[in-house]
């Protein structure tokens, strides 16, 4: 998880369900030396299509040519670069934190980062946050010097802002 979100970029691909288009994707990535930071892909209220959300960093010139070389490869229907702080953007964090004797001070925390309790233990507490990166990242901050047991996150997912949609200009 980044923390320089300043010149991260969302590429948001819409692509045809088949298998082996992640595999094309990431390929394309490696061989061309770009780092994905983050990953999110789910299907879409079309049976037949998928969204990709991609989160990278770079120069507008260096996005532009990602752009251009997704669009080559055969699977890709669409691909729309969004800025992070231009797009409605989200992510998911679950983690699980030793409680020992701060188990209340740990819900303190995390009723105040809008958190939900999602599992109990006798030592650990697991907490579930959704929302903005910089707020994802906070709260990791905040709650590491009790002891941060397992963490998953799921990176970015974005729509843009407004009524457009991905699926405009689509025949």
């Amino acid at each position: 998880m980044s923390n320089h979100s300043d010149n991260r970029t969302v590429l948001s691909v819409l692509t045809y369900n088949r298998p082996s288009v992640l595999l094309r994707m990431t390929g394309l990535f490696y061989r061309r030396g770009y780092n994905i930071e983050t990953l999110v892909v789910c299907e879409t209220d079309r049976e037949d299509l998928s969204r990709f959300t991609v989160t990278l960093s770079g120069d507008p010139d260096i996005i532009e040519q990602i752009r251009r070389q997704l669009l080559k490869l055969e699977d890709i229907v669409k691909v729309d670069v969004l800025h992070i702080d231009d797009c409605a953007a989200s992510e998911l964090l679950l983690i699980k934190v030793k409680a020992g004797n701060n188990r209340h001070d740990l819900l303190i925390l995390s009723q105040a980062a809008g958190c939900r309790v999602v599992d109990i233990g006798d030592d650990s507490l697991t907490f579930e946050l959704s929302g903005r990166s910089a707020d994802v990242q906070a709260f990791i901050q905040r709650v590491r010097p009790y002891g941060i047991l397992e963490m998953g996150c799921t990176g970015i997912t974005a729509l843009q802002r407004g009524d457009s949609t991905i699926f405009d200009s689509l025949i």
